[in-house]
């Protein structure tokens, strides 16, 4: 789907530390751009070293910064080659505009392809000279540095007079036809340079909607926090404003009983807007770092520099993959349990009917991560599936054809939460093939983009557990720990979860049967994962639900 070009405003392209044009520039994990300088001067600087924008954290490791030194830290970032190409472009525009052949000419064009700014007179022997007729040349009085930035060529970095036309996939290069039938022709994968563009631009695309869909989804909840603010403020007021009313009945005598009264109901309220700004500061903020990095995303999509697109897509990739964007809070998340109306003795006697009427004050739990993301209703199978699958019921039930084996695998549609299980109903069972195996687990890609093995058990982007043994990104380990697994008949339930940690488990008719053994953290998003390849025959989703 064709999506609108984000302009770049000028202040993108100056560093927010020396307020100068980006050199070196950068790119953060919360995807704003500092010079290499002058990060290096901040990471000196600042403890913690925190983003001047956004005041994001620059180290994600805690122990990172203690370890490393600033320059390995500096320089694991990634160069936003994008800017780069764009801070070059404006500099060029900046210079004074002299023809380049000319002796103190007034320059009129400027050349895309050499860079170089030409007189009138210039311009009409560039169009005519065989080596350069085929370059573009476009009037200075209109040319934007996004127009230099998008069609300046970039050349072999061994031959300089060549242009780029192929990848070379083992050294992550743009090579030109030279490079490919002699430097690299030992490579095992030179492709054409315009399909591996292509597919980076399809990736981006990828990489834009997810960003998008996270950017809605935070959205929801921050909004969701604020009407909870406006709905905590407004009970606070009424609340005050009851208690006032009726205390304003019992005069002098009771003042310090209608003064704990409204302390302990403003100590409350608190405890709710604290807690909420909390949370909304933390969604805020990965808010952020999703929308900064959309900007760098439709940025590299925009750059029609093939070494941009071919050098910056996998890191991008790998960036967006990393980055948090669940909406579902820490489970200490506070909370306000109880607050009661403390009377004093010594005005019982006297003023007990007014007292009794006046009762308790009572403020209702509030789970603010309920508040943040509702129950889950539903988890639909994805499109993409083993070949011997069939999907029906609106996508909520699969079954295997029949007469067939392997190639059973399936996949949830949308991302595992965390806390969540996510469960099948054996339907209907085979126990007439060879190798009656329970599969089940959870792959580490997105489903539309896994190319499906054989076997579920094949894949090198997930864990695959089954009775005897577990596989962890394609490397098995024996174990009996799921042994139970071995019991499943139609009826049965079977699933997977992710806890806190993003540790997964496996579930057996509601039975947490542990965490896998060996499986690192799931930090990326994840799919449930079911194999149908042989003891499964027909199986069908269940509502997912919270633990």
């Amino acid at each position: 789907m064709a999506t609108a070009s984000v302009p770049v405003e000028p202040e993108d392209l100056d560093c927010s530390v020396c307020h100068e044009l980006l050199s070196d520039p950068k790119l953060l994990p919360c995807g704003h751009c500092l010079c290499r300088h002058c990060l290096l001067s901040w990471l000196h600087s600042q403890r913690p070293a925190l983003c001047p924008l956004c005041r994001c954290a620059i180290v994600v490791d805690a122990d990172e910064q203690g370890q490393t030194s600033m320059e390995e830290i500096a320089d694991g970032l990634p160069m936003d080659l994008a800017i780069a190409a764009l801070v070059e472009a404006r500099r060029l525009l900046e210079r004074d505009h002299k023809c380049c052949v000319c002796e103190d000419v007034a320059a009129t064009s400027l050349c895309l392809h050499c860079g170089d700014m030409l007189c009138a007179a210039c311009t009409q022997v560039h169009g005519k000279l065989s080596a350069t007729r085929q370059h573009k040349v476009e009037s200075l009085a209109s040319v934007t540095a996004d127009t230099v930035a998008a069609n300046r060529p970039v050349p072999c970095a061994v031959h300089a007079d060549k242009a780029t036309e192929f990848f070379c996939s083992t050294h992550g290069q743009t090579i030109c036809h030279v490079c490919a039938t002699s430097r690299h022709r030992g490579c095992s994968e030179v492709r054409d340079l315009e399909e591996v563009v292509g597919e980076a631009h399809a990736l981006l695309a990828q990489l834009a909607d997810t960003l998008r869909a996270g950017e809605r989804e935070l959205d929801r909840s921050i909004q969701q926090l604020d009407d909870h603010l406006k709905e905590v403020e407004k009970q606070s007021a009424a609340a005050i404003a009851h208690i006032d009313a009726m205390c304003q009945r019992l005069a002098q005598s009771v003042e310090a009983c209608r003064r704990r009264l409204t302390e302990m109901t403003h100590s409350a309220c608190c405890d709710v807007r604290e807690a909420v700004s909390e949370a909304k500061t933390c969604l805020l903020q990965r808010r952020g770092k999703l929308t900064t990095h959309t900007r760098v995303v439709e940025r590299v999509q925009d750059a029609k520099g093939r070494h941009t697109v071919t050098s910056m897509t996998p890191k991008l990739k790998t960036r967006v993959d990393d980055l948090d964007d669940s909406v579902t809070l820490p489970a200490d998340a506070k909370v306000i349990s109880k607050v009661t109306l403390v009377i004093d003795p010594e005005v019982v006697s006297r003023l007990e009917k007014e007292l009794l009427e006046l009762g308790q004050v009572k403020v209702t739990p509030t789970d603010i991560i309920a508040l943040v993301k509702p129950q889950p209703e539903v988890f639909r199978f994805h499109d993409n599936h083993g070949k011997n699958i069939v999907l029906s019921n609106d996508q909520l039930t699969t079954e295997r054809k029949s007469g067939t084996e392997g190639y059973g695998t399936v996949m949830s549609r949308d991302p595992m939460e965390i806390n969540v299980v996510y469960e099948v109903l054996i339907d209907e069972t085979d126990n007439t093939k060879r190798g009656n195996f329970t599969y089940l687990g959870a792959v580490c890609e997105s489903p539309a983009s896994v190319t499906l093995p054989y076997g579920s058990w094949l894949l090198t982007c997930g864990v695959v557990v089954y009775p005897d043994a577990v596989w962890i990104h394609g490397s098995m380990t024996y174990t009996n720990q799921f042994s139970a697994l071995h019991d499943v008949t139609a009826g049965s339930r079977v699933g997977v979860g992710l806890d806190t940690d993003r540790y997964l488990h496996v579930f057996m008719d509601g039975k947490d049967l542990g965490v896998v053994p060996g499986a690192p953290s799931l930090t990326q998003h994840c799919y449930a994962l079911f194999d149908l390849g042989y003891r499964f025959k027909k199986v069908t989703s269940l509502p997912p639900y919270r633990v």
